[in-house]
């Protein structure tokens, strides 16, 4: 065993969460005061909701997932407003994935959080639609399966499983008609190493678009030949051989040329068209080159595109009709952030989430003649709550210690009265690769309700603002943006937002590893700081996420080949140096962030005789998706820093 003292075996995790958990001992220390919370509120807020994933079905019909009961499962919605709940799995459903003829419905499902997707089956005839219960199809333990696309006819779908190594994901695909087999059976289409998705396939499926993911800032687009295996690259490489990110969209009609999206000129993600004949790639929609693609989606009959661009975080759609993209003129929609979700029969659905919308989703008609038409196709549950009067943010910027221009949201509660410094949360996104979008936030707004202010930074290393901006945390870069969110505080104090000592720094996964790192080079600024699924120690996480995920982490925080490099980065060896009471919060389940770095933050602070508030799930993975965990650590958080930083 290494002699890192900050080293936790897989062994030593249940005693360590034993001891986390255990009643802490007397101390000294005066209890803090019994705080006032709005506890009905705050539970209001948390369980609003609308659908999400709509797909239509043949009759008319929705299907969407939904959480009634506190956890999402698949749902269909008639068109007469009848409900009808399709799965029960335990830890709710993660995705699901329609035949074009409705006939059959794909339903993956994990178990308590552990990323494990297994592949269930529902419905089995065309006039009884996902009717049945479901039965397992795609089922191995330890191994992750993803469906990709229904072929045409409905009767074949590929995916892609890590079942021969747990690094690589290869593509295979399911033919329910295959001689021989009753229950179907599968084919695999490649043995290229490395973590693959499909895109799309031609009408025989004898070609199939496709996509070699590296990391965020890293993928490769390919055409495969489903029959004999072989490979060949499409869209644009940089020059000088520079990596890029492009990735496999679909087929142009007469599949005789492919899209791509792809940042390889400049770091900025476009569109861009291959032809597949000549190898040459042009870009057809220059017009929309000012700002990032931030979500695209081909119809299934590939005449119409769909395009969300990024602007500032915030997502403007635009269609274009195929093969010519000619733009389509869209009627007027509110700001905030869209979601793709279905593109067939020449209407799109997507939802919509900003601070007074959490997530409706709406069907935009597109005819060949005559104007598009948008309606919603779906309602929110707001119960108590008032939508109109939710706070919604203000997209700021600030200059960190080298000049970088940094762009964050700021939230304000409406009782601020002007120049009153009030005490703030600095809330990190995870990813690193993440971006803050201004949609729809219920423990953001459980925050500002409770007299809270919000800023949420998109430090270096964000995306959507392209790639040089997204690279300037890569590893021996890495404690910049931690400067970055030093700055964001320091910025509130010096704006007049807020005061020193009276600020928190939050964050669940590498925001958890922001959290920990900003109060330690904050300089007295932060208060309290809350992790939550959090990197502490990168040397142990790497060693211990799951085996699919080291490849494309190492691209971002360096190899374990480098073990010195990967300590001299992590908060844990410099926790006697934290200034503030932490609250620590995890998953048992969680193959991303395994939980003993929880463990070791909290056994560190104990040792130096501290009492960090500690929480743990098990039944959740890499975040909390039961609404009744949400609430119980949403209500630990408030308290906690009603306690610390005051209200």
């Amino acid at each position: 065993m290494s002699s890192n003292p900050t080293r936790v075996p897989r062994f030593a995790c249940l005693v360590l969460l034993a001891s986390a958990c255990a009643a802490p001992e007397p101390s000294s220390r005066p209890s803090p005061p019994a705080v006032a919370m709005r506890v009905d509120l705050v539970r209001a807020l948390l369980e609003v909701r609308a659908p999400s994933n709509p797909v239509r079905g043949a009759r008319g019909e929705l299907y969407v997932r939904d959480w009634p009961d506190g956890v999402n499962q698949v749902w269909r919605l008639e068109p007469d407003g009848a409900r009808t709940r399709l799965t029960s799995f335990t830890d709710g459903a993660s995705s699901f994935l329609l035949s074009p003829d409705g006939a059959r419905l794909l339903v993956s499902a994990a178990n308590g959080g552990n990323e494990e997707d297994q592949v269930w089956l529902l419905g089995a005839t065309r006039t009884n639609a996902a009717s049945s219960a479901p039965e397992p199809l795609l089922t191995r333990p330890r191994t992750v399966f993803k469906p990709q696309l229904w072929l045409r006819g409905s009767s074949s779908f590929l995916y892609v499983a890590n079942d021969m190594s747990p690094e690589d994901f290869h593509l295979y695909r399911f033919d329910f008609e295959a001689p021989g087999s009753s229950r179907g059976a599968s084919t695999k289409l490649s043995s290229a190493p490395g973590s693959w998705s499909a895109q799309d396939a031609t009408a025989g499926a004898e070609r199939v678009l496709c996509t070699r993911f590296v990391s965020e800032s890293e993928a490769y687009a390919y055409e495969l030949d489903a029959r004999t295996g072989a490979l060949a690259p499409i869209g644009p490489r940089p020059e000088r051989g520079e990596t890029c990110h492009t990735a496999s969209l679909g087929y142009l009609p007469g599949e005789r040329a492919a899209l791509v999206e792809s940042d390889a000129l400049d770091g900025k993600k476009r569109v861009w068209m291959h032809d597949l004949e000549t190898k040459r790639a042009t870009r057809p929609l220059a017009r929309l080159e000012r700002y990032e693609v931030d979500e695209t989606r081909l119809s299934d009959e590939h005449d119409l595109l769909a395009i969300v661009s990024n602007e500032g975080g915030y997502g403007v759609l635009h269609v274009f009709r195929l093969p010519g993209f000619e733009e389509v003129e869209l009627p007027a929609m509110e700001r905030g952030v869209v979601t793709l979700s279905d593109l067939r029969g020449g209407k799109l659905l997507f939802t919509l989430a900003n601070a007074h919308t959490p997530g409706i989703a709406f069907e935009l008609a597109l005819p060949a003649e005559g104007r598009a038409v948008l309606r919603p196709v779906t309602t929110a549950a707001t119960g108590s709550v008032d939508l109109a009067s939710l706070r919604a943010p203000e997209l700021v910027a600030y200059r960190s210690f080298d000049g970088l221009e940094v762009p964050a949201f700021l939230y304000v509660p409406a009782t601020r009265r002007a120049d009153e410094r009030i005490p703030f949360v600095v809330h990190f996104h995870g990813g690193p690769e993440g971006q803050h979008r201004p949609g729809f936030d219920r423990t953001v707004q459980a925050l500002v309700a409770e007299g809270f202010g919000v800023l949420q930074p998109n430090v270096r290393g964000s995306t959507g603002y392209g790639r040089d901006y997204h690279r300037l945390d890569d590893r021996e870069k890495r404690w910049n943006s931690v400067q970055d969110g030093v700055a964001a505080a320091r910025w509130l104090v010096e704006q007049g937002y807020a005061e020193e000592g009276r600020i928190a720094a939050y964050g669940a996964s590498y925001g958890g590893f922001m959290s920990v790192a900003t109060v330690i080079e904050g300089e007295g600024l932060f208060g309290a700081g809350v992790d939550v699924v959090g990197i502490v120690n990168f040397e142990t996480f790497l060693e211990q996420t799951a085996g699919y995920r080291r490849a494309l982490r190492e691209a971002e925080y360096g190899s374990l080949d480098d073990r010195g490099f990967l300590r001299s980065i992590s908060p844990l060896l410099r926790a006697d140096e934290i200034p503030c009471p932490m609250l620590i919060a995890h998953g048992l389940n969680d193959p991303r962030v395994p939980v003993g770095e929880a463990m070791q933050l909290a056994t560190a602070l104990q040792r130096r005789g501290e009492d960090p508030e500690q929480l743990y799930f098990t039944d959740e993975g890499h975040g909390f998706q039961k609404l009744e965990n949400r609430a119980l650590f949403t209500e630990r958080m408030l308290r906690f820093l009603a306690r610390t930083i005051g209200r």
